[in-house]
């Protein structure tokens, strides 16, 4: 690597330091952006002209195997030093799924309620090898954030645990998983975004820990994948005051503002350098996020966050048609000039770039076999969402599900029965419909009489939900509280007035938490208490293909499943469920359900 290190020019080098997505393109004789699916002549010219090293995909990129094995493909096809690219891509499985095909797995949060790092591990590798097959070689996952704050918007189910112990076992489990399969692993977000209530999206979160109470928390997991060789670590947009004093001016407010640690070389070298020993790649958090985009100009940023210690820069601008090429010449000229005028060292330059030419090597980049793109495309078609994969899928997303309450309603008996399914959206009835389906195509169901009622923005009850309360055996409830949880939310304020009617008419209720699990306490006295840590819809080709490898959200379908009594739960809480006012505050001294509930079901 250092001979490549030598023969290659400062932008080249800068090339290998930056990572940019082309989710939406528009051709000079285009009219409008569209999603970026085929290789372009003018992308192609840029990626040449600017010696761009590294591309990010985004669902925008995703159409097909065939489409994204082939794009990627071209991608690498496209850069003439000789150094293949890393593509990377942000699948953390359950609520952050960007390909269109293939398994979306359970998310963090159902794999370590299931209890097994196996399960971890399992998930890591299906995700990798379908990764892998279709030519990304790099994952922006897990996510070792630990979620200890319930109104946290952003982490959430995205965490494996409110615990730093089960978050770091389970992480570096995910993470032998990934990179036995071929795919660099990212631990995320340095050094943790768990203890926020702010998304770093749209503002700029802050955390009071102090330097001890940071290391024995929320850097164990870090340092865990560290000693475990994770390849990659992504930084967070997190300003940590007891433990950062330097400060720039925020161009927002032009007042004095601490320097988040994507920009902070406590943190990034002092810290995750020479304490953790870190030696893999450093990639940043979008730099185009409001946290840092709102704050600080691109070019004291892009300085910054070098001069701290980062490899590789993420998105930095944004890229959408040859208009922009100006304003990428001008971010990479920015950074030459700082390197010419001894702002930014030659060293620090050097350092990064054999970093990330290590991590090529190391994924075997260098040496990849030569197969021709249709070759490719057959191994893919053969990998992604394949029968083996789905059945480890279903297996583990039941695994995850999590049984608190239990009032003699579970399993539901159907046979002969009429049941009500109210659901949040139409596309969450196609989880119960498919959920039936495979249960069919088995025998182990037969047909269930069933009536679906969509809640989707209403706060109260009308006469036909209540109709239908009234005329039904079982009813069924799937909910999907968000993080503002208010209770004259409708996604509360509806599902909570149908238990009260139900129960008012001496019906027993069954609630499926479908998303955030902190809701658990608003339904504590519902009959049957069933939470599954991911709302990520089911389109109806799903349902009516049940062997379709389109990507769907596996855990609803697996909490019916388990509702029905034709799967096996084992989940148990990695968060304590607090109590909650009816404007969504919690009283963390107050514990609903504590960390480790949960029953067996079957």
């Amino acid at each position: 690597m250092e001979k490549i290190l030598a023969r290659l020019s400062l932008r080249e080098k800068i090339g290998q330091m930056l990572m940019f997505d082309f989710r939406k393109w528009q051709n000079s004789d285009e009219d409008k952006q569209s999603n970026y699916y085929v290789m372009s002549e003018e992308v192609r010219g840029m990626i040449r002209k600017h010696k761009l090293g590294n591309v990010i995909l985004f669902a925008e990129n995703f159409e097909n195997v065939e489409q994204v094995t082939r794009l990627n493909a071209e991608f690498q096809a496209s850069v003439e030093n000789d150094i293949p690219m890393l593509i990377g891509v942000d699948q953390e499985g359950g609520r952050v799924v960007r390909m269109s095909h293939g398994c979306s797995l359970p998310g963090n949060m159902a794999l370590a309620t299931s209890g097994s790092e196996e399960n971890a591990y399992t998930a890591g590798l299906i995700t990798g090898k379908e990764l892998a097959a279709v030519g990304i070689n790099v994952d922006f996952a897990p996510s070792v954030d630990i979620n200890n704050n319930p109104n946290n918007p952003v982490i959430n189910v995205r965490s494996f645990s409110s615990d730093q112990n089960i978050t770091a076992s389970y992480g570096t489990a995910m993470t032998k998983g990934l990179q036995a399969a071929g795919v660099a692993a990212t631990a995320k977000h340095f050094p943790g975004h768990g203890n926020t209530n702010v998304d770093s999206h749209t503002g700029l979160p802050a955390i009071y820990s102090t330097y001890d109470e940071l290391m024995n928390f929320e850097i164990v997991p870090f340092a865990d994948a560290i000693k475990n060789d994770c390849m990659m670590i992504m930084s967070g947009h997190i300003q940590f005051p007891n433990i950062e004093s330097a400060s720039v001016i925020s161009k927002q407010d032009k007042k004095p503002m601490t320097l988040p640690a994507t920009l902070s070389k406590v943190f990034l070298t002092d810290i995750l350098r020479d304490k953790l020993g870190f030696k893999g790649v450093l990639i940043t958090d979008s730099m185009q996020m409001q946290a840092v985009s709102s704050h600080i100009g691109s070019e004291q940023a892009n300085i910054l966050a070098i001069n701290a210690g980062v490899d590789i820069l993420l998105m930095c601008t944004s890229l959408r048609s040859l208009k922009d090429d100006e304003k990428l010449g001008a971010l990479i000229d920015n950074i030459v000039n700082a390197v010419e005028d001894g702002r930014i060292p030659m060293s620090r330059i050097d350092e990064s770039v054999m970093r990330v030419l290590n991590v090529k090597k190391a994924l075997g980049l260098f040496d990849a076999p030569k197969t021709s793109v249709e070759e490719k495309i057959a191994a893919a078609l053969k990998e992604v969402g394949c029968e083996a994969n789905r059945a480890a899928e279903r297996l583990l997303c039941t695994e995850g599900v999590t049984v608190l309450n239990n009032n003699g309603v579970l399993p539901v008996s159907t046979e002969g029965k009429k049941t009500a399914v109210f659901a949040a959206y139409a596309n969450k009835v196609n989880a119960f419909k498919l959920a039936l389906n495979r249960l069919y195509a088995e025998g182990k169901l037969s047909q269930v009489d069933y009536t679906a009622y969509i809640y989707s923005n209403k706060k109260e009850l009308d006469d036909e939900a209540k109709a239908l309360v009234d005329s039904s055996d079982n009813i069924i409830i799937e909910t999907e509280t968000e993080a503002n949880m208010a209770h004259s939310n409708w996604y509360i304020s509806f599902p909570r007035a149908v238990c009260d009617y139900a129960k008012s008419v001496g019906k027993k209720v069954v609630v499926v938490s479908a998303f955030m699990p902190y809701d658990a306490g608003i339904y504590r006295d519902a009959d049957g208490l069933v939470l599954c840590y991911c709302s990520k819809p089911v389109p109806g080709a799903v349902v009516a293909d049940i062997n379709s490898t389109l990507a769907y959200g596996a855990n609803i379908p697996a909490a019916f499943e388990v509702v029905l009594g034709k799967a096996k739960a084992k989940g148990r809480l990695t968060v304590d469920i607090p109590e909650m006012d009816a404007n969504g505050k919690f009283d963390t001294t107050s514990v609903v359900y504590p960390l480790g509930s949960g029953m067996d079901l079957n």
